[in-house]
């Protein structure tokens, strides 16, 4: 059947995660009925390349859909862009393989992460306030011995479908905006509750409460890595990558928030 790629921007606050639930609001729930209901067609299949969490957001997911005909793209996107909700938009959409599928294709898949050193008006949705000492430069310091392949079973919620926990991290990094610390993390997937588990040990060195060499020891079992994840409501998926494309990534600057270059909350 024909397949179309898409890529979905989506801001997780109100969702109940990507995947679709017996109970709940959900992305793929809410996207796959107004795609049945504009296109005709009710045997339409949509697949997503995430199974982003509750409150977790989308700057680009990459999805699927198989229909039993062509579809109209320009008209359709259009169509889309009026029969949506507010907190979920189709950006592009494009003819592909009849095999593509966006899970098991994607070779690198990209996170962002907002933390919020001062109380914001705007910041409940899309950062976690951290108040207090914060060292970024020494979470900079533990983020690189994340990089490598190693096994990241001590960073994952227990997943009775995946018996796989080795991951290769291509880059962890953290960047200090004064009022607001960034982190990227880009690895080849991802296991549940992995990124927020990350950003949550990386706060604890911040904090001074471990310390970057740690990160080995938590690596090879030889001590368990704090116990706290990050909220969802400060993920981003922002990038998700295939086989010859080129590893582009949005710059990363704050989304969502007012912020100030140069001001930093007093510790």
């Amino acid at each position: 059947m024909p397949t179309y790629r898409l890529i979905v921007e989506y801001d997780g606050s109100k969702f109940a995660g990507w995947q679709v639930q017996p109970k709940g609001r959900t992305v793929q729930g809410v996207l796959t009925r107004i795609l049945r209901e504009t296109t005709g067609h009710e045997n339409l299949t949509l697949l997503g390349a995430g199974r982003t969490d509750a409150g977790v957001h989308a700057l680009a997911q990459v999805a699927s859909i198989r229909t039993p005909a062509r579809l109209p793209v320009p008209k359709l996107l259009g169509v889309l862009a009026k029969a949506l909700p507010p907190d979920l938009a189709v950006l592009e959409m494009t003819r592909v393989p009849d095999a593509f599928h966006p899970r098991h294709d994607a070779v690198r898949r990209s996170y962002r992460y907002q933390i919020a050193r001062r109380r914001s008006a705007f910041g409940k949705r899309f950062t976690w306030w951290v108040p207090g000492r914060l060292d970024a430069t020494a979470m900079q310091t533990a983020a690189v011995r994340f990089v490598g392949r190693h096994d990241f079973a001590a960073f994952a919620r227990r997943d009775a479908s995946r018996t796989r926990t080795i991951v290769v991290v291509e880059e962890c990094r953290v960047t200090d905006l004064d009022e607001v610390v960034l982190m990227r993390i880009v690895a080849s997937h991802f296991l549940w509750s992995q990124a927020r588990r990350m950003v949550g040990a990386l706060v604890a060195v911040g904090r001074g409460e471990a310390a970057p060499a740690d990160v080995e020891r938590w690596l090879t079992g030889a001590a368990s890595p704090p116990a706290l994840a990050a909220p969802a409501a400060g993920l981003f998926l922002e990038a998700v990558h295939y086989p010859g494309e080129a590893p582009d990534l949005p710059p990363l600057l704050p989304i969502g928030i007012p912020w100030r270059a140069g001001h930093r909350p007093q510790e």
